[in-house]
């Protein structure tokens, strides 16, 4: 309704736009009242010479008023316009609605207006491109065309007006689009009821330098179809323009100095706006659009007037065309070009390395091949850390200067140590007592040191260093976005040093490796390896850690690391604070720092608090909610929260996850900080993740895995079902159907893409859709089946055997053990089948039909068929007789629609299944409308949309 409603107002624009033409300009003769008064006219008129014509400022003025809206009529006069308008529209108007869409679950946020320009960037950016190329040709050839150029090109008239107004009427036609783009916006937000209409935004982030992105383009086809002999040449030119800079910039040729209008990117952010993104950008839009002058001067001295078509001659009068204002015009353009090409050039090449993508994967390849026969060398473990962190963030720099504690662990003295950096990372000193720089890979930033005296098994020795992360000016690419103006956010990995070398990092396409000559992939060490059982999988120089971090920042924002604040002060304009832990915690911190404002509350002896940016109040009280239950949930069902604290801090919207330090948690902007829960029935986005994240607290900061197949799951599956239990009891088991039926079909789907085997869930390996959403579907059935109680309490033994201990590190086997123990005898094959196999069930509702009893009661017979199936790595399958227990529900409305709940639950009963044709009978007080096998889509069905039918009279 919309997309016709807007449709509408255009074509009556347009009406009210066009004019028919006049008799004087069709050549049609004059009434006969204008003749009879033209004729009085006439003989009244004074005989004598013509004044003589007058060529001053006014007349400038005048003609390219005149000809820029002669020009601009013909387009906003044209259908084609408007047809291609409405395609833009109609495109960027679904794209604009379903932009509040986030992500798999059925979420939805805030239309706020970083959310909306994406759509418009994406959907709607082509048609202007479109306008500016094919109405550059138009508006060239138009006189050539009607056959009037030789009259209209002895006019009196210079050829700057006729190059200045067709290229001024393509702009203001391109930002009266994006204007009219904006509208639809706009209207995109009141239609959802959302009224912060950040005009500002919409201007500044978007209409200013889009408008100017696509002059560039328009100057661009305005040259080429003045140098073309046909207008159809002048777009083919244009589209080999086009498609030749998408290939070339996939063959390395990246650099912004020659991909004309080429600028970096520029990320929206709530908290950090254009943050200094935009300074790069407007460098290069400022350098090309000299080059465009140059264009506009050389098409202003192709013109063609007159007869004259061919290129050659007007290239030979160039020179001539060129004396005056034009020739200066285009000697201080060149000048500003090459002056700002060699300011850009500066940052891109000499402040800041120049790489291409291509450069990336050489350099990941030969970092491969170079260390990673280093993997095993044994090295020290880290027992304690010291960072100061002095955060520059208006610079941006990030500078620390820290002291590890290490101590060998092996059995066996170490003789060398090595040390490696982030790559960008610069070591502006580093010193380890008792040894000596042995060799250095600059390249690689990597380094190994040799002791003078061996380093004892159990003997302690301390490393001191000194790092800087910082961006002079601004690179071609990958510019900084972890030390920002407001919402600082680095990890230690990516500040201060790791010992020893692993698998991070690493090519991981299989293409890409062959190609250069690499094996094609690193494969997890195998379940029950025992020398992996040392390390765990977040890093292996360390275990279980002391930590000591003082954070600097800016006086007017907030600083934030793990532990406790033990002090926080201001002076100079600069806030340090300390933080400290009290028992040992992961080797895995995080250093965050912005403009905050803060919702405190403390909950049972735990001091909740949410540190958000002010433009996004809607969910904080759902946050601190989903605090409490699930330190409610968790702390009873596996073990005490080791922290008096928990808190929850928002960064920018330059990544979209949500990561658990210790007791700190980390939480993008683009992730649910403005989800909109005016429709309750949306899936409560803010409390699973919040769930998910805090379940890491047990499920990765208390036990965590050995560094081999399987370590996933004792992490993130662990982590999904201690968020699945909190929404069970927060919503009910009838609300969960929802989010299983996405699980199920993110699996489903992700099989068949899996490069590698796929393997069974205790074995998984760097497979998201394993231990995430297979993950889920797993740990929700089994403690379906053998009961909640039964799964924590295995739960718990692994906690309670492997908690804070270090190495060595559990595997997926002693959970399976522990599990084993408290599964009854006739659920020990459903373990089985899904941890141990790769399990997949076909089952279908086929008929259901209700009768009426003389009692007043409903008999209804329920038929389904069940298949059941075992596949391998590769997706081989073969039958398997089945014979479980499962759910047959009988619902007054389908589960999973919008409005579904538990009163509409008639039945829910677990029978026995086989494979092939079951029937079901039953009676019931009330007429269900659907009944189904497995409702709620807790098995893995490979379709689950088939699970229900309406029940037949």
């Amino acid at each position: 309704m919309f997309v016709l409603a807007l449709s509408a107002g255009f074509l009556a624009l347009a009406y009210s736009l066009f004019r028919f033409q006049s008799a004087e300009l069709s050549g049609q003769r004059k009434s006969a009242k204008k003749t009879k008064a033209a004729s009085t006219d006439a003989a009244s008129a004074p005989s004598g010479p013509l004044p003589a014509p007058v060529f001053d400022r006014r007349t400038a003025w005048a003609q390219l008023l005149v000809r820029t809206r002669l020009d601009m009529g013909q387009v906003f006069k044209s259908p084609a316009f408007f047809v291609l308008l409405f395609l833009g529209l109609a495109n960027a108007m679904g794209a604009l609605w379903f932009a509040t869409e986030a992500g798999r679950y059925g979420g939805v946020v805030y239309p706020v207006t970083r959310i909306l320009l994406f759509p418009l960037l994406g959907s709607f950016g082509l048609i202007p491109i479109i306008i500016a190329i094919y109405y550059s040709g138009e508006l060239v050839w138009r006189e050539r065309e009607r056959k009037t150029h030789e009259i209209i090109d002895a006019t009196p008239v210079p050829d700057w007006a006729f190059v200045v107004p067709k290229t001024l009427a393509i702009s203001l036609v391109l930002i009266s689009t994006l204007l009219i783009s904006v509208l639809a916006a706009v209207l995109s937000q009141v239609f959802h009821g959302y009224f912060n209409f950040e005009l500002e935004k919409y201007l500044v982030w978007y209409v200013l330098p889009q408008a100017l992105d696509f002059i560039l383009v328009a100057v661009l086809a305005v040259f080429l179809q003045t140098i073309s002999p046909h207008k159809f040449i002048g777009w083919a030119l244009m589209v080999i323009y086009i498609v030749s800079t998408i290939t070339f910039t996939n063959l390395g040729f990246e650099h912004k100095l020659y991909n004309y209008g080429a600028t970096t990117d520029t990320p929206f952010s709530d908290m950090n706006g254009l943050g200094k993104f935009w300074i790069g950008a407007w460098w290069l839009r400022a350098y090309w659009t000299a080059f465009a002058l140059v264009l506009l001067v050389l098409a202003y001295g192709l013109w063609r007037r007159g007869t004259e078509s061919r290129l050659l001659p007007r290239l030979r009068r160039l020179p001539l065309r060129l004396n005056g204002g034009a020739g200066a015009l285009m000697g201080v353009s060149l000048v500003a070009f090459a002056g700002l090409g060699v300011f850009i050039y500066v940052n891109t090449n000499v402040w800041n390395d120049y790489r291409t993508n291509i450069d990336g994967e050489k350099w990941q390849a030969d970092y491969e091949k170079t260390l990673l026969p280093f993997e095993n060398v044994p090295q020290p473990k880290i027992i304690a850390q010291v960072l100061d962190v002095d955060i520059k963030p208006h610079a941006p720099s990030l500078e620390t200067k820290g002291s590890y504690v290490l101590e060998n662990k092996t059995g066996a003295a170490l003789k060398e140590i090595h040390v490696r950096f982030d790559r960008d990372l610069q070591v502006k000193g580093l010193s380890i007592e008792g040894a000596r720089p042995k060799k250095t890979f600059e390249k690689f930033n990597y380094r190994i040191f040799a002791f003078d005296t061996p380093m004892a098994p159990g003997e302690q020795r301390k490393m001191s260093f000194i790092t800087l992360r910082a961006q002079r000016g601004f690179p071609n690419s990958g510019a900084e976005t972890r030390v920002v103006d407001n919402g600082t956010f680095v990890n230690n990995m990516e500040i201060a040093p790791i010992l020893g070398m692993s698998r991070d990092g690493l090519l991981s396409d299989r293409a890409k490796r062959r190609k250069y000559g690499l094996p094609p992939e690193q494969r997890m060490a195998k379940l029950g390896d025992v020398p992996t059982r040392q390390f765990h999988q977040l890093r292996k120089d360390a275990d279980f850690i002391r930590s000591d971090i003082t954070v600097t920042t800016v006086a007017d924002q907030t600083p934030i690391a793990p532990g406790y604040k033990v002090s926080d002060t201001v002076k100079n304009g600069r806030r340090t604070a300390r933080f400290v832990t009290e028992a040992p915690i992961m080797p895995f911190v995080s250093i965050q720092s912005a403009r905050y404002k803060v919702a405190e509350e403390t909950y049972k002896g735990v001091q909740l608090a949410v540190y958000y940016d002010p433009q996004h109040p809607w969910n904080i009280d759902r946050m601190k909610t989903s605090m409490k239950r699930s330190l409610d949930y968790m702390g009873t069902n596996f073990s005490p929260y080791q922290f008096r604290q928990l808190r929850y801090q928002e960064f920018p919207d330059y990544a979209q996850f949500a990561q658990s330090f210790a007791n700190t948690i980390p939480w993008s902007e683009g992730m649910f900080f403005i989800s909109d829960y005016r429709d309750p029935t949306k899936i409560d986005m803010v409390t699973y993740v919040g769930a998910h994240e805090i379940g890491h607290q047990w499920w990765a900061h208390q036990v965590v895995g050995a560094d081999q197949q399987g370590a996933a799951m004792l992490t993130e599956t662990f982590a999904q079902y201690s968020a699945l239990m909190v929404m069970k009891h927060t919503y009910g088991e009838d609300q969960i159907r929802k989010f299983l039926k996405f699980e199920l079909d993110s699996y489903l789907r992700a099989r068949g893409g899996d490069v590698i085997d796929e393997q069974p869930l205790y074995k998984v390996e760097n497979q998201p859709y394993v231990y995430y959403r297979k993950g889920s579907l797993v740990m929700y059935r089994l403690q379906d089946q053998i009961g909640e109680e039964a799964v924590n309490r295995a739960l718990r033994k692994l906690i309670a055997d492997f908690a804070f201990k270090g190495a060595p590190y559990p595997t997926t086997l002693d959970f399976l053990a522990a599990l084993r123990a408290e599964a009854p005898a006739d659920k020990q094959a459903l373990i089985t089948d899904l941890f141990e196999k790769i399990t997949l069930y076909d089952l279908k509702a086929k008929t259901a039909s209700v009768k009426k009893r003389a009692d007043g009661k409903f008999d209804v017979t329920v038929v389904v068929d069940a298949q059941k199936k075992y596949a391998d790595g590769k997706g081989k399958e073969t039958g398997a007789p089945l014979s479980e227990s499962m759910e047959i529900g009988l619902f007054t409305a389908k589960p999973g629609d919008k409005g579904f709940a538990a009163k509409n639950v008639v039945l829910y009963e677990r029978r026995a299944i086989r494979s092939g044709e079951n029937r079901f009978t039953f009676i019931v007080d009330k007429a269900p409308t659907f009944a189904g096998i497995d409702p709620y889509n807790t098995v893995i069905d490979r379709n689950g949309d088939d699970n229900t039918v309406k029940v037949g009279g």
